[in-house]
Order: C-alpha cells, then structure tokens, then sequence
C-alpha cells in the first residue's frame, strides 16, 4: 500500500512541475495547465482506490453474510415453535 501512496506522491509532483512550466512558458500555458490537471486526476484515483480496499476490509457483517449482533444483545438462539398438542 505505499507504493500506492508513492505513485500518488510522484504525480502530484509531476503537477507541480507542469504548473511551473506553465507559469515560464505562457504560450504553452493552457496544455501545461491541462497536464497539471490529468496528474492530479490520477493520484486521486490511487488515494480513493486505496482508501476504497481499506473500507472493504472493514466491511459490516451483514456484507459478509455473518450474523451480526450488538455487544449488548444477548447470544442466544430463537427456540423453535411447539407443535400443538393433540390429546
């Protein structure tokens, strides 16, 4: 999961860069503004993927298909029905 943090660390630097570009190079200004932009888009998918498999690890167990119950209930089992008594 760091390398995920680190690919995101290098393209917002890589924004960086093209803003500084784009500040020295007005001609070129509106491509290098558009390039600062797609970096930033990108290491913000990283981060919300990242964040997205840690949410998933932490999913309710309802997701999961285990029983979920509060600490406070108790953890006893329903008892069926009686059947009627014929007499």
């Amino acid at each position: 999961m760091e390398s995920g943090f680190k690919s995101a660390e290098a393209y917002r630097a890589t924004a960086l860069l093209c803003r500084q570009q784009a500040a020295c190079d007005p001609d070129n200004s509106w491509r290098l503004l558009g390039e600062a932009e797609r970096w930033e888009y990108l290491a913000e998918q990283i981060l919300a993927s990242r964040q997205n498999r840690a949410a998933e690890g932490a999913k309710p167990a309802i997701e999961t298909g285990m029983p979920s119950l509060a600490p406070s209930q108790p953890k006893t089992m329903a008892t069926p029905p009686r059947p009627p008594r014929h007499g």
